[in-house]
């Protein structure tokens, strides 16, 4: 029996993962998400924490526990989702329960741009890539997403296709469109919220802070106390992830709730309030916030983002940019400056965050 050093088993990992282990360490955004997407295609549909904790179990002695691998894997999920590669969706409702909010794998698809670059999207269940090994060897791996080139004279387009991947158009993979004023938003929630009926009896409630400092998303969350108003919460659920809900508190006592979404389709509640925690901070003279910075290259630059935003904004930026290295902050996209003016306008005017 061979005894193989934890270097080489590193290096066998992330070759096995369809990755170069000259490029990229098991620790990194391209590898963890990597590793979700492989286990999605073993173990999906299933609720989001059971993804997290079987490739944070999975990487255990691979990767230096320093505390906060959990919530790398966390978002490298969320970005998942947003990018399109896992879908969202809920157990059919009984008379006594919501229900439970589950992943599903998309299937294999592409979108294509006008220059010939191809977005890959979707798990293969039973293998890394749905692409034979030529055109899987020339996938470009960035953060979550998956780009391909063209080479002169090939038809990206029409070989996928022939391959079964699906073609998505540009519309339906950046979904909806973000409409209202702050105003109009919150307005339109309250008046549910209004209409909406008594709490009852709720589990491990938490809101989020409009007080608490917006450039610290996850300090924002607390189980309330003596609070009164109307507040973004979530609330357990005995089987699944935690439910959304737009939530109405008098001297810390739950009085009227209102679940999120409240609409149908591809939207989901943490998007809806998300959106709504955005439109209270502007309300409350206290927006949300964005940070400019140089970026590594010539005439590019990256912004820094501290609160989550709506899917459709991710795959925007995934679409117009790419993710950059977050830096001290909950993550991060770099924009030419060809497209920085069009992006900083959609930021203020959709997302309602004002620059530091």
């Amino acid at each position: 029996m061979r005894r193989i050093p934890a270097s080489e088993v590193h290096r066998k990992a992330v070759a096995g993962l369809g990755l170069d282990p000259d490029v990229v360490d098991l620790s990194s955004p391209e590898a963890l998400a990597a590793c979700i997407r492989r286990a999605a295609g073993f173990l999906c549909p299933c609720p989001p924490k059971t993804l997290v904790t079987s490739v944070v179990h999975s990487l255990n002695g691979l990767i230096a526990e320093d505390g906060e691998l959990e919530d790398s894997v966390d978002q490298t999920l969320e970005s998942l989702v947003a990018y399109g590669d896992l879908i969202q969706g809920r157990e059919a409702e009984t008379e006594h329960a919501q229900g439970s909010l589950l992943l599903y794998t998309a299937p294999p698809a592409f979108v294509c741009r006008q220059s010939g670059l191809v977005f890959l999207i979707g798990i293969a269940p039973d293998d890394i890539s749905p692409l034979p090994e030529e055109l899987a060897n020339r996938v470009e791996y960035a953060f979550h997403a998956r780009h391909l080139h063209p080479v002169p004279g090939e038809d990206l387009e029409s070989c996928l296709g022939q391959l079964g991947l699906i073609e998505l158009s540009l519309n339906a993979w950046l979904g909806e469109p973000l409409v209202d004023s702050p105003a109009q938003y919150l307005a339109r929630f309250n008046a549910a919220l209004d209409s909406a009926g008594p709490a009852g009896t709720l589990a491990g409630v938490e809101v989020i802070d409009p007080s608490r400092p917006v450039r610290y998303y996850k300090g924002r969350w607390l189980k309330p106390s003596a609070q009164s108003g109307r507040f973004v919460a979530r609330r357990s659920q005995a089987y699944g992830a935690d439910l959304w809900c737009y939530l109405e508190l008098g001297s810390g006592n739950p009085s009227k709730l209102l679940d999120l979404p409240t609409t149908e389709g591809d939207l989901r509640g943490c998007d809806e309030a998300w959106r709504l925690q955005a439109a209270i901070d502007m309300m409350r003279g206290q927006p949300q916030q964005f940070r400019l910075r140089p970026g590594q290259t010539s005439g590019a630059k990256i912004i820094d983002f501290f609160s989550p935003v709506p899917l459709c904004a991710r795959r925007r930026w995934d679409y117009i940019g790419r993710p950059a290295i977050a830096d001290h902050c909950l993550f991060s996209y770099c924009f030419s400056t060809g497209e920085l003016d069009e992006e900083l306008a959609f930021i203020r005017k959709q997302l309602w965050l004002a620059q530091v």
